[in-house]
């Protein structure tokens, strides 16, 4: 054995029991042993314990190496890097082997998961062989925080940031911040029976959004592109025109006199909305906003009513829209939630009766800022459209200019024909469901809002009877008081999920359910049913995800890095997610863990200079012929410097390794990710007969982890080895892994989500398609699959037909 190997040493940590009761330790110290190598466990390396005693060996024994076997790199990567650090080594001096993830969840079998660890071990071992000490990298980091989206997360954790001492952009879409929560008229909390006004609590810090000398507020701007690297993020922002200068006074003479009524988003369809308008009456900021797909003026017509009684002269129909950038150290992700699309749910009528609405609906005209001033109605039976128009989208009747919702509230009385007096709420509509339109998950809020909204309409409407259809109700820790006190009320309960609802001749409703409790059929006579719909991911948290390239979950939600260590993390640094982005939660949660996301991101600013990640390509300028192939690289990482010598920029570089193929000469390659490391790691790990994997170390390997997650499994013969992207695997390394016994290889690569990969992945299936020529007859056992964190059961497919029958599931 030579002298490097002389100083490594391997831990081995039992997680709990989470590794040592899949995998033989003691086995695999035993072997390890025999072969030279220094091997310790511990039951939790990760405590201060565990990391204690990894420092202590390394003193005792002069340890310049160290491999870790434990749960996956992305959990406590960071940590046992600077655990090693302190002891005097360099960061790049420690290899992690994933015994739990990859190894111990996903083999039952014993005997194989433990063959499988030795490989692993061995793999990381060889690897560091070839490693050389790595120089740190480091960047001062930008004392700037960005926070997109202007709901009650990104407000509470702008306000908190700012408080703080940080500078902070808030970006929000629409013309005015407030979000979901602007919409609800009532708010509840675990210690309260009592219902409080929800704009009472949301308007202030709104308004103190704007009083903040240390936020800036984008309305009406959405992010379009992220670049650089962590504590160093380069954000390009299209702010769309208002046609409003902020000069306006908010007065709303524009409004009044504006001659087109549109349907209201903010209202969930309700035709009380002008052409130029705020969002509602409490926007932040207040200044109107002209819609130009319904103005008359941008369809060519001549009008422009609004710009004559304007005192402020704030009307401008020339306005364009602005890019603008911004660079910034850390990024919040606090992009919400939607409403599940309940007409989905067919057998419910959502869509088709009129009088089938949502919670979110029926929060709105419950909302003494909504339609219909707070005034319950049944929209079949009371139309404010003088001509009974039909309603548009699901959302209640068309109310007319001539009796909008202001005047509305004038001749309203809570006993007007159309009071709803039979009413029936439909729990967990597409949430906690199997079927391939819903959601499996619980939506969490569903059952208190929809027992907030019977209670309010108990107290208000005496006599009515509200019933709620559940599966379980869920009314977790105080909660439970409320939940009583609404029983209390003389709200019913049925336990069972309807079959369907059926409409008779005068517009009421039945609705049919077996009753699980008594398992007898039942049938609900109702007035007004409201749907309890699943909370979903809004398209702006989807669209966001892929543009900063985060890692999301198999619902879309944007994922955490760790559920218990980093909650509010996301799977790159610098960028942190709260709210429902990340989950479906209350608003009580939504705003703990707000604050939790503005804890962070002010952590990570104070960690300034930060060390990067050095995983960038390294020139060997005396086998560079200066062909400059490498300077096609899409990200524009490389440069000529003044002498003519080819560069590379740390902080625009990807580090994918697509220089690598340019590069004829092999002149170039990426630092720990060098041809001899990753041939090192093939000749420890593979066996014959083996699957071998090069993973993308992004969402792929996410992807990958989340199988064990998952408690799914494939064979213990497949054999994952983690690169950049696949740009890194050459023809030279597939022969060398063929030539070590591997059957067949494949290629996990991130998906086209993100900008970066955009760019990536074609060159990596094109790169892909160029190996499978190259090798031959030895290309048909070459693999390629895209590597979706939804699609985790299908990978694991893919992994045993590849490694059981040699063929790919498509």
């Amino acid at each position: 054995m030579n002298a490097a190997l002389d100083k490594t040493a391997v831990f081995i940590c039992h997680c709990s029991g989470n590794i040592s009761e899949r995998i033989d330790i003691n086995s695999l110290k035993k072997t390890l042993k025999a072969e030279g190598v220094p091997v310790f466990d511990y039951e939790y390396l990760c405590s201060r314990e565990g990391q204690t005693l990894i420092k202590n060996k390394i003193l005792e024994g002069n340890l310049d190496r160290i491999v870790i076997g434990s749960c996956t790199p992305s959990k406590h990567g960071t940590l046992f890097k600077k655990c090693i650090q302190e002891a005097g080594l360099n960061r790049a001096m420690l290899e992690i082997a994933n015994l739990r993830e990859q190894c111990a969840w996903v083999h039952p079998d014993k005997a194989g998961a433990t063959e499988k660890a030795l490989s692993l071990l061995r793999g990381k071992i060889n690897r560091l062989e070839n490693h050389e000490p790595l120089e740190e990298l480091k960047v001062h980091i930008v004392p700037q925080a960005l926070v997109i989206g202007g709901g009650i997360a990104g407000i509470t954790a702008a306000v908190n940031l700012a408080d703080n001492g940080i500078s902070t952009y808030l970006v929000e879409k629409d013309s005015s911040i407030g979000g979901n929560m602007a919409k609800i008229g009532k708010v509840f909390s675990p210690d309260k029976l009592a219902e409080e006004c929800a704009m009472c609590s949301l308007s202030p810090l709104m308004n103190e959004i704007v009083a903040n000398p240390k936020i800036t507020l984008l309305t009406w701007t959405e992010v379009e592109r992220l670049s650089g690297s962590a504590g160093n993020f380069t954000v390009r922002l299209r702010k769309k025109p208002r046609y409003v200068h902020d000069n306006c006074t908010g007065c709303g003479r524009c409004s009044r006199v504006c001659p087109v009524l549109v349907e209201n988003e903010f209202n969930c369809g309700y035709m009380d909305k002008k052409a130029i308008s705020l969002r509602f009456s409490q926007s932040v900021p207040k200044i109107y906003c002209i819609d130009p797909d319904h103005c008359l003026q941008f369809k060519g017509e001549t009008c422009g009513k609004c710009a004559e009684v304007c005192k402020s002269g704030a009307i401008d129909f020339s306005q364009k829209e602005e890019i603008i950038e911004l660079n910034v150290g850390t990024v919040i992700v606090a992009t919400g939630f939607e409403e599940y699309d309940a007409s989905q749910k067919p057998q419910y009528g959502y869509g088709i009766f009129k009088n089938v609405m949502t919670q979110m609906e029926l929060a709105r005209m419950l909302g003494i800022n909504g339609p219909t001033k707070g005034g319950l109605v049944r929209p079949s039976d009371f139309s404010l459209d003088p001509d009974a128009v039909s309603s548009t989208g699901t959302c209640g009747s068309k109310i007319s200019s001539e009796n909008s919702s202001e005047n509305f509230s004038e001749n309203f009385s809570e006993n007007v024909p159309g009071t709803p007096k039979r009413i029936v709420m439909i729990q967990c509509v597409g949430s906690r469901d199997e079927k391939e339109s819903g959601n499996r998950y619980c939506s969490r809020y569903c059952c208190m809002a929809a027992l907030k909204h019977s209670n309010l309409i108990m107290k208000k409407y005496p006599g009515t009877e509200v019933t709620i259809c559940y599966v379980d109700l869920r009314a977790l820790g105080f909660y439970e008081n409320y939940y009583r006190a609404v029983q209390d009320m003389g709200v019913r309960f049925v336990r069972g999920r309807p079959a369907e609802i059926v409409e008779k001749p005068d517009k009421s409703l039945l609705i049919r359910l077996e009753d699980t409790l008594n398992q007898k059929i039942t049938e609900l006579p109702a007035d007004l049913v409201v749907l309890s719909a699943a909370m979903v991911p809004s398209k702006g948290t989807r669209k966001i995800a892929s543009i900063l390239n985060i890692s999301q979950d198999e619902s879309g939600f944007i994922k955490e890095r760790h559920s218990k260590l980093r909650p509010v993390d996301s799977s790159l640094d610098g960028i942190f997610v709260c709210g429902t982005a990340q989950s479906p939660k209350d608003v009580t949660d939504t705003i703990s863990q707000a604050g939790l996301a503005s804890v962070r991101a002010r952590a990570f600013i104070a960690d300034s200079p930060k060390a990067l990640v050095n995983e960038i390509p390294t020139i060997n300028q005396l086998l560079c012929n200066q062909c400059k192939e490498c300077l096609k690289c899409p990200f524009e990482a490389f440069s000529l410097n003044e002498n003519g010598k080819i560069i590379v920029d740390p902080l625009v570089c990807t580090g994918c390794g697509h220089c690598t193929e340019l590069c004829q000469n092999g002149a170039i390659q990426i630092e720990g990710f060098t041809k001899s490391q990753l041939k090192a790691e093939v000749e420890g790990v593979a066996k014959e007969g083996d699957l071998l994997g090069f993973v993308n170390s992004g969402i792929a390997s996410l992807t990958c982890d989340n199988i064990g997650n998952s408690a799914l499994t494939y064979p213990s013969n497949v054999k994952l080895i983690k690169v950049p992207t696949n740009l890194v695997v050459d023809k030279d390394l597939l022969l060398h892994a063929f030539k070590n016994g591997v059957s067949a290889v494949l290629f996990i690569e991130d998906p086209p989500d993100s900008p970066k990969a955009e760019i990536i992945y074609p060159l990596t299936v094109s790169h892909f398609e160029k190996l499978k020529k190259e090798l031959g007859d030895s290309g048909n056992r070459l693999y390629f699959k895209k590597a979706y964190v939804p699609n985790t059961r299908g990978l694991a497919g893919t992994f045993t037909s590849l490694a059981k029958e040699g063929e790919m599931i498509k």
